[in-house]
């Protein structure tokens, strides 16, 4: 069903690197310069984690754009994502409701996704991010991947973009416009300038230029109305394959003795990584030439955490890091759903700094971006999940939140036993638990404390145990649609070791 829209033409500092319990105070920006509408930039990465950025303590990769960003605004150290993988995380960002409630559970079209995602989109008709902030006059625009229904098995068509209240777009897993670079489309199974049936496609490592080519040649021809726009990378999902000029500054991190034959993981993924921070540094110097930079929210942020070396796509390039934290994509443990969260705004933050207490999630992000931006959306908020927390982004204020954080990841984890998860997770405040619908596998952290999750309090903290297993099973059981339809290993853990007879 489509619905019709108003159309607009619209328009290296260094900092310390930040462990995870750090406090350290960043300079002091100017007081707020404009009262106009700000414009708001989300950039959403593909599987990097918690620990990819020099900003957030990796001492091998380089990042000095992100770590400028950081620098002029606002750093978390406690950000979740919804799920541990992506179609479900980015449904919670528009919708802001937990990724279970709306009925999007695996990555769409992706193996096993007809199973467990029960509609094969996001419902077109909720009023989302982008409806907020149509209405209040701003561009909605989209650039990059989509990956929230697309035309993967005929005869069901997706609703494109524009259904959503998205202006503009050019994407890559939708039904919209194509992605282009110099007239070459980008998809997602771009590699080495080939798809998979041999037609000439944009080679993922430029993929991030091409998004940011787009999102260039939009604000080049907008007019005066304030924007909201999306940019959602493809890098650093596999499979990489960065150029030869991408990878020098990593050259040492392969042995000298097979550089040309294969190349080390950590050159293949850190040069992806610096060339998205290489991309970002080029849109915020294009967005200070045309005086937008002041007024202009920038937030970085990732859909899940990193994935694994034992994934087949991530085989040869599998080095992003978790940090301190266990876990990683497709694992509820703190790894695969803690992530980056930087914001950048001039104008409006008014105490930089890195926040480590505030708990904040992609379900917050919509109320929290119509308070930064004085938008009132015509429909609810109060009924969703999300909750405003906009005065621990202009402020050193920490946010503290009225309800817990709920996942329910059906599709299972898969590598190293340690990184499994069980299948249901909470947070509420210190406390984290963890277990599986049937009652195994019950997990309690304090994080303040545990925050690798090593240790298991469950056995003597028995009344938090029991306060936080009844809420948990109360919101499980009332609020997430089609509880039974779960692969049968999700939750599981399942090495085979030696049994002796």
């Amino acid at each position: 069903m489509t619905r019709a829209r108003r159309s607009y033409a619209k328009n290296t500092v260094s900092m310390i690197a930040c462990t995870l319990m750090c406090g350290c105070a960043l300079a002091q920006p100017a007081e707020p310069l404009s009262s106009e509408p700000p414009n708001i930039i989300m950039i959403v990465t593909d599987d990097l984690g918690w620990g990819d950025l020099a900003v957030y303590g990796n001492e091998r990769i380089q990042t000095p754009n992100l770590d400028r960003l950081a620098q002029e605004g606002r750093l978390f150290t406690q950000f979740y994502v919804a799920s541990p993988v992506c179609s479900p995380s980015r449904a919670s960002i528009l919708s802001a409701n937990f990724a279970p409630e709306t009925g999007i559970h695996y990555a769409i079209g992706g193996p096993g996704g007809a199973q467990l995602n029960n509609p094969s989109w996001l419902d077109p008709d909720l009023p989302g991010l982008y409806d907020a902030f149509s209405e209040a006059g701003y561009a909605t625009v989209h650039f990059g991947k989509w990956h929230l229904g697309a035309d993967k098995s005929d005869p069901i068509i997706a609703p494109t973009p524009s259904e959503y209240g998205i202006d503009i777009s050019a994407t890559t897993n939708s039904n919209g416009p194509r992605l282009l670079l110099e007239g070459t489309p980008v998809v997602e199974e771009t590699l080495g300038g080939r798809n998979n049936e041999g037609n000439k496609t944009t080679p993922r490592s430029q993929s991030t230029k091409a998004i940011v080519d787009a999102a260039i040649d939009y604000i080049d021809g907008a007019n005066d109305e304030p924007f909201v726009m999306s940019l959602w990378t493809l890098e650093p999902h596999a499979v990489l394959s960065p150029t030869d000029e991408q990878m020098e500054p990593y050259l040492d991190l392969t042995h000298k003795t097979v550089q040309g034959k294969f190349w080390g993981s950590e050159t293949v993924y850190y040069a992806s990584i610096t060339n998205i921070d290489t991309e970002i540094g080029r849109l915020v110097d294009y967005l200070e030439a045309k005086d937008l930079r002041d007024n202009t929210i920038i937030m970085f942020t990732s859909d899940n955490g990193p994935s694994p070396l034992w994934s087949k796509g991530t085989s040869h390039a599998g080095a992003g890091s978790a940090g301190p934290f266990r876990g990683v994509k497709g694992s509820l443990y703190e790894g695969g759903v803690r992530v980056p969260l930087i914001v950048s705004w001039p104008d409006g933050i008014t105490e930089t700094g890195v926040d480590d207490t505030s708990i904040i999630s992609t379900i917050d992000l919509l109320p929290t971006l119509v308070d930064l931006a004085g938008v009132s959306p015509s429909f609810d908020l109060s009924d969703r999940d999300g909750e405003n927390a906009a005065s621990a982004i202009r402020t050193t204020d920490s946010f503290v939140r009225d309800g817990p954080l709920f996942w329910d990841y059906r599709a299972g984890s898969w590598g190293r036993e340690i990184q499994k998860s069980p299948r249901l997770a909470m947070r509420d405040g210190d406390w984290k638990l963890l277990m599986n619908p049937d009652g195994s596998r019950v997990e309690l952290y304090n994080l303040s404390k545990d925050p690798s999750e090593t240790s298991n309090v469950a056995s003597y903290e028995t009344q938090k145990l029991q306060t936080m297993t009844a809420e948990l099973m109360n919101w499980f059981e009332t609020d997430v649609p089609d509880r039974d339809n779960a692969f049968a290993h999700a939750g599981q853990l399942k090495w085979k070791s030696p049994q002796s007879k």
